[in-house]
């Protein structure tokens, strides 16, 4: 496989090194500033660097390509990207809104491709041992998503930059209850302050709410899921899940946070070593997502693509009413 990387900033680094790690060729690096393109470009044998799009990506052989460029950009990159014969892995948000997502995954269906956003979260480790915990817990009763962003000290519009962040923690729902369809639940959302929001809905017999603040520090993401046997607690900027059983005495109630706080410290250690290991240093559940990605492209007929259209579709649905609901009051 042999991909362009378009947008060689933080995101297009990490996507081109996931890239050679799931098995590619880096064939291009494209970037606005020629001297950032170049740069990249050097790590990876035979990539070249360009300032011009349209050329690179009908000029250098490639099977797909990376947009990770500023969500406004992304409409045009990927249906320039299907109209030449690529496969695409987009950042979030793939396209400014439910209609415009749907015509772009129509687009790359129409011309035989795959296209995918980038959520990588959902596919971190934690969240599929979560999954896998869940069944040996019970109902679950609360999911909540806690959630504070330091996107706001770049100067970006505090809301534009929650709409960015939603469709994390969507993606993740829609991992931890795939049953439940995301885009149809009754939604209610409370618009504080600009980048302040608070989010809820019931799922099932459980109560779903994302709290987002884009000032409260310090930074984290979190997602705390409650059932009737016990409760796990995941940390998705590291990308480890504490468990905790739902036992309950005297004795237990005593000891809890010191039993919380060794097994925390525990798994956050054990991550360290682990993520050491692999190289992964930042956005982890992006390798596995892109690996998953590039065996799909390969097989198209056979592998079923990590993210499918009506999941892509139905987290941006599920984003557009939000938005709407913290607009409109």
């Amino acid at each position: 496989m042999r991909a362009i990387i378009i947008g060689a900033g933080l995101m297009g680094r990490h996507h081109a090194m996931a890239a050679m790690k799931a098995g590619a060729s880096i064939a291009a690096i494209v970037d606005r500033d020629q001297n950032v393109a170049a740069k990249l470009a050097r790590r990876f044998k035979g990539s070249v660097a360009s300032t011009d799009i349209e050329s690179t990506l009908a000029d250098v052989e490639a099977d797909l390509v990376h947009i990770c460029t500023p969500d406004d950009s992304h409409q045009h990159l990927a249906e320039t990207a299907a109209r030449l014969g690529l496969h695409a892995l987009i950042e979030k948000p793939m396209a400014s809104n439910a209609e415009a997502t749907s015509h772009l995954l129509n687009g790359f269906a129409e011309a035989g491709l795959l296209a995918c956003p980038t959520h990588q979260y959902a596919f971190q480790r934690s969240v599929r041992e979560a999954r896998s915990a869940l069944l040996k817990l019970g109902s679950v009763r609360q999911i909540a998503f806690d959630i504070c962003s330091a996107g706001g000290e770049r100067g970006m519009d505090l809301d534009q930059l929650v709409g960015e962040i939603l469709p994390h923690p969507l993606a993740i729902t829609q991992q931890l209850s795939p049953d439940s369809e995301i885009e149809a639940l009754a939604w209610s959302c409370l618009r504080a302050a600009p980048g302040e929001w608070l989010i809820s809905a019931p799922i099932g017999n459980a109560a779903l709410s994302i709290t987002m603040s884009m000032s409260g520090r310090p930074t984290r993401f979190l997602t705390r899921i409650i059932a009737d046997r016990g409760s796990l607690e995941l940390d998705n900027f590291h990308d480890y899940c504490v468990a905790q059983s739902g036992d309950v005495s005297r004795h237990r109630k005593i000891v809890q946070p010191f039993v919380k706080g060794a097994t925390g410290l525990a798994a956050a250690s054990a991550n360290l070593i682990r993520r050491s290991v692999r190289g992964e240093f930042a956005y982890p559940g992006l390798q596995t997502l892109v690996s998953e990605f590039y065996a799909a492209a390969r097989s198209p007929d056979s592998v079923r693509p990590p993210i499918t259209p009506r999941e892509a579709i139905a987290v941006a649905v599920a984003r557009d009413k939000l938005i709407a609901l913290a607009t409109n009051g």
